[in-house]
């Protein structure tokens, strides 16, 4: 009887870790949307002189998702580019079609 309360103690202890794990993930996913979002939001509230400042302003945006690859973290950088380029659609959709056709 014993065992078998130690084996579930164990199995309680990884599944709390699992849990714990699956949150992290959706609060880095939640996180990255919202940085995807502000990150949009910059670029259409900014008048830009010309073609050039428009194009940094995507480098860095692109900067920006690249990081959540560079930490191991696709799923995150999936999310901060869905809403990165949702917002902008809905915002500006001439813009839309033009950075994303």
């Amino acid at each position: 009887m014993k065992g078998l309360f130690w084996i579930s103690l164990i199995l309680l202890a990884v599944s709390c870790r699992g849990t714990e794990r699956t949150e992290e993930i959706t609060a880095d996913i939640t996180a990255a949307q919202m940085e995807g979002r502000r990150a949009a939001s910059i670029l259409l509230n900014t008048n830009y002189k010309d073609t050039l400042e428009l194009q940094k302003a995507l480098l860095e945006a692109k900067s920006r998702q690249s990081q959540y690859l560079i930490s191991g973290k696709p799923k995150s950088a999936e999310a901060f580019d869905s809403s990165f380029v949702s917002t902008i659609r809905t915002v500006n959709p001439e813009l839309g079609k033009k950075l994303h056709p």
